[in-house]
């Protein structure tokens, strides 16, 4: 019998850095990206820490979240969800590392935080990402989304079509 997935909303310390490691090196390693991918997340996760520390001092609004699915453990999982204003949030930082792959893992973190989102009365939820992960593109797909933008870049040492999908939550 294969050790209980756990999954939990945070973050709490260390979380944001595993984030950051888990995509430098999956995606260096898969995809062949280069460091200014991990550079890129990097940015968007420096903005996210920020954007908490200053709700927790003044507002106590949250403005992201994140889910972590681990196995004794370890994280084998991650998305989160960022508050972009005027009811839009924004699903990030997705990914359940090879081993876990197929097993529902991603399932089950997309479901967590697409009930989340609707308990906080969210309006829509928006994402981007890149056209080689298929195994994501299908899972948004099945929960509704859908593919409302597409073009054509070259970013992180590679030729990508970079794909932006929305599910309207209303």
């Amino acid at each position: 019998m294969s050790p209980e997935i756990n999954i939990r909303i945070g973050p709490r310390p260390g979380d944001l850095g595993t984030v950051l490691a888990m995509h430098g090196e999956l995606y260096a390693r898969e995809y062949d990206f280069d460091e200014r991918f991990e550079a890129h997340v990097a940015h968007g996760l420096a903005a996210f820490a920020a954007a908490l520390g200053e709700a927790r001092d003044e507002s106590g609004v949250e403005p992201g979240w994140v889910w972590v699915a681990e196995r004794d453990g370890e994280t084998v999982g991650t998305v989160a969800l960022t508050d972009e204003g005027d009811g839009v949030a924004q699903l990030r930082w997705f990914l359940v590392v090879p081993a876990m792959r197929g097993g529902g893992v991603g399932r089950k973190l997309l479901h967590a935080l697409l009930d989340h989102a609707r308990e906080h009365g969210f309006e829509r939820v928006k994402l981007w990402t890149v056209d080689p992960l298929e195994t994501a593109a299908r899972l948004y797909l099945d929960a509704g989304f859908r593919c409302t933008e597409r073009k054509t870049v070259r970013q992180w040492g590679q030729r990508l079509d970079e794909l932006r999908y929305d599910l309207e939550l209303g």
